[in-house]
């Protein structure tokens, strides 16, 4: 079973509604320590931050993978599995079924005004009404300070009867992908994202190769397949980067691709000279003996 979460920064994110949708390749990134493969499924930086999860790392170049059903306990963002591998030079992530912002539209309070509204409005005829500018109540943000005010013109709903059905009848998530992959090899790589839906409507996003974007507003912006090289020689790819409103960054499927170090190969050992073993004194020659003269007896 999906794990339950509390919502809290994304109330107000979720009612913003228009995200910015834009295929970067950023410049180079300086880094002159040298770094090793690895992988992550989830991370978040802010007020409530999310270690990364699951993680892989590959130290020596073998092949590491690391699996999670579940992420530890916050407020932003739930996965039914994801997994995360990292080898030489190569690395990839696998998630399913993320949903950011659980049942948040559900705890707006809709204005009485906006209600009566609502509730008078034709079943025909009724597409032209302009979307009434009311400002929306205190979200309940104490974790996020700074984040702009909002009003239903924040909504991305065209007129009255579809801002009634967005607030009356709430989507259960402000955004939910059913899948997504990335992967890196060497110095390229690329994602591969399911079904994206934002605010219960099915967003179609870009290719891969193409860019495009759509309006964007203070409170929350999506990034999609960011690419950087490092000064290292390193390249990471990150599937998505969704912030909101500058309070709070929360990155999607990242895999960094690296060759480890060469092991240090083992300095071989100068040969020892062996001094000559100490030439043995031969003895002195005998010394030449001296004749003795003598006189000896004359026999007959």
């Amino acid at each position: 079973m999906r794990r339950q979460l509390t919502p809290t920064v994304l109330t107000a994110a979720a009612v913003a509604g228009v995200v910015t949708f834009s295929l970067v390749a950023s410049a180079p990134a300086g880094n002159a320590a040298a770094r090793p493969s690895s992988a992550y499924a989830v991370s978040a930086e802010g007020q409530v931050p999310v270690a990364k999860t699951p993680y892989a790392e590959s130290l020596d170049g073998k092949r590491q993978t690391t699996s999670a059903l579940e992420l530890p306990s916050n407020p932003l963002i739930s996965v039914r599995a994801g997994t995360a591998t990292a080898g030489n030079d190569s690395a990839s992530v696998e998630l399913f079924d993320i949903v950011i912002g659980p049942d948040i539209l559900s705890q707006v309070k809709i204005p009485p005004e906006l209600k009566q509204q609502c509730a008078n409005l034709p079943k025909t005829g009724a597409s032209d009404l302009p979307l009434p500018d009311i400002a929306l109540p205190d979200l309940g943000l104490p974790g996020l300070p700074g984040l702009p005010k909002l009003s239903t013109a924040d909504l991305p709903v065209k007129n009255l009867p579809d801002l009634c059905n967005l607030l009356l009848n709430p989507p259960k998530s402000l955004l939910a992908i059913d899948s997504l992959n990335v992967w890196c090899s060497g110095d390229t790589g690329g994602i591969d994202i399911g079904s994206l839906t934002l605010l219960g409507q099915t967003i179609k996003l870009p290719t891969t190769k193409q860019g495009a974007s759509l309006p964007s507003n203070p409170l929350a912006s999506i990034t999609v397949n960011s690419q950087a090289k490092h000064s290292d020689g390193a390249f990471t790819v990150t599937g998505l980067t969704i912030n909101l409103g500058g309070a709070e960054t929360i990155n999607l499927a990242s895999a960094t691709c690296a060759t480890p170090p060469a092991k240090a190969k083992p300095t071989p050992k100068l040969p020892v000279d062996h001094p000559a073993p100490p030439q043995v004194n031969t003895p002195p020659a005998a010394p030449v003996p001296t004749p003795v003269k003598t006189h000896q007896a004359v026999t007959g």
